[in-house]
């Protein structure tokens, strides 16, 4: 089953918080589920990669999001521009979903550290 949900990319780890599409909240025309600050602050770091996600501020890293638009009957998954398509790719797998079932969108919203020039830690 599709899910819908949130990711970080921490050095090529791919951190998701998801949930299958039957159990996402409905936000306006869209189901999606997760908040990245939520995320950051509730999540006891286990490994390497979560540790240096939690070190930091949680916009720190690549992020985005993956919601489904019921009336076009279609997921999107919004992504910071930094993330190449090989890890969109990754993206849209862990959310159970293949690539002819996704649009790529960007949204100044998702921008890591690198990517936004007013950026503050």
């Amino acid at each position: 089953m599709p899910n819908v949900g949130i990711f970080f990319v921490i050095n090529q780890y791919l951190l998701i918080d998801s949930v299958p599409l039957a159990q996402a909240e409905h936000y306006g025309n869209t189901l999606g589920y997760g908040g990245h600050y939520d995320y950051w602050e509730n999540l006891q770091a286990v490994c390497v990669e979560e540790k240096s996600f939690k070190a930091i501020a949680y916009d720190a890293f690549p992020r985005g999001r993956v919601v489904y638009f019921s009336q076009q009957q279609q997921f999107v998954v919004y992504a910071d521009k930094c993330l190449n398509r090989q890890q969109i790719l990754k993206v849209a797998q862990a959310f159970n979903l293949s690539a002819n079932q996704v649009r790529l969108a960007r949204d100044e919203h998702y921008q890591c550290a690198n990517c936004n020039a007013d950026f503050l830690d």
